[in-house]
């Protein structure tokens, strides 16, 4: 009888080898390239409002909107247009390359004494922006006192970037939009809206009336709108062109 021979068996890994364990990517490998972002920055860096953008690439200016708010996607033709107008490579459109807004901004700060800000004159109005000195904001403070009492006295109905919030200081303000119906406005009362629809301001009653507007894009995006030249078709009812935008860096008369 031939003796047991005792069959070895293949030894199998430890658990702790067989089960590998995943490891979390880091935030820098797993944040993909935002393609609403990247347009934004490269905007604000070349001081572009989203008409210049439509006018060299020919996109139109409500489509950059949408992919700007990450609400639409670009085919690969249109990518190739957006970079070809603004003469940019298209790895660079693509490119997650927002380090620069990244950690530096978090520890930022600005202080408005009263009175002070950068004053522009629109029409009959005076807005003046607040903290100017704090460039590349994601959003953009305003007071305004709003002296027009009808909309041919302002610059005609403007549009801008992003969204706006207003609040009513005092005063009764009417606000006039290309979609709805003019709103009225009492003290206390505020709006929020796209403001990439066109807008403006007026005062209802003999008194000024003194409101706080919050616009989620950059100061620059806003004041090169304002200076844009209203035509007839803005008002539907402007005779000529109003005056331009006069700007000045000096403090808010009392």
């Amino acid at each position: 009888m031939k003796p047991k021979t005792s069959r070895k068996r293949a030894s199998m890994p430890p658990a702790a080898v067989r089960k590998v364990a995943a490891v979390p990517a880091s935030p820098a490998a797993t944040k993909m390239p935002n393609l609403g972002d990247c347009l934004r920055a490269i905007r604000f860096k070349r001081r572009l409002s989203l008409a210049d953008v439509s006018a060299v690439t020919g996109i139109a200016r409500s489509t950059l909107s949408r992919v700007e708010t990450n609400q639409l996607s670009l085919t690969y033709d249109k990518l190739v247009q957006l970079s070809c107008g603004l003469q940019i490579d298209l790895t660079e459109l693509l490119s997650s390359g927002t380090a620069e807004e990244a950690p530096a901004t978090l520890t930022r700060r600005a202080v408005a004494p009263p009175g002070s800000g950068q004053v522009l004159q629109v029409g009959t109005s005076t807005y003046s922006y607040i903290c100017t000195e704090m460039s590349a904001k994601r959003m953009t403070p305003m007071l305004a006192e709003v002296r027009a009492q009808t909309v041919e006295e302002t610059n005609g109905l403007l549009a801008h970037q992003g969204e706006e919030y207003t609040y009513v200081l005092s005063g009764t303000v009417q606000l006039h939009t290309e979609f709805y119906e003019p709103l009225i406005l009492e003290t206390g009362a505020s709006v929020y809206f796209d403001s990439t629809m066109r807008h403006t301001y007026v005062a209802v009653g003999d008194s000024p009336a003194r409101i706080l507007c919050i616009c989620s894009v950059d100061n620059t995006v806003i004041q090169h709108a304002l200076q844009v030249t209203a035509t007839p078709a803005d008002t539907g009812s402007r005779a000529s062109a109003l005056p331009a935008v006069r700007r000045t860096r000096s403090r808010r008369p009392e």
